[in-house]
């Protein structure tokens, strides 16, 4: 099981910036575009219409069944396809 966890300061950046958390769900579980960062860290984009495309950051931690993913940040770009 997969539970996504959005720290505080990240909840307010989310508010902020019209963030959708379908679209960050959607990024995660079937991204168009991943990479390993800085430790370990995820970065997954995902994109949303012809206008947007997500980005967000994360990292994971738990056991086996048990994951715990933990929302760094995400935030919108420009789609230039």
């Amino acid at each position: 099981m997969m539970k996504l966890l959005f720290p505080r300061h990240f909840q307010h950046r989310m508010m902020e910036r019209g963030i959708d958390i379908d679209h960050i769900k959607r990024a995660i579980k079937n991204p168009d575009f991943t990479k390993t960062t800085f430790e370990g860290r995820i970065l997954v984009r995902k994109e949303v219409d012809s206008k947007r495309i997500i980005e967000a950051i994360y990292y994971v931690q738990g056991f086996k069944d048990s994951k715990e993913i933990i929302i760094i940040t995400a935030y919108y770009v420009p789609n230039k396809s």
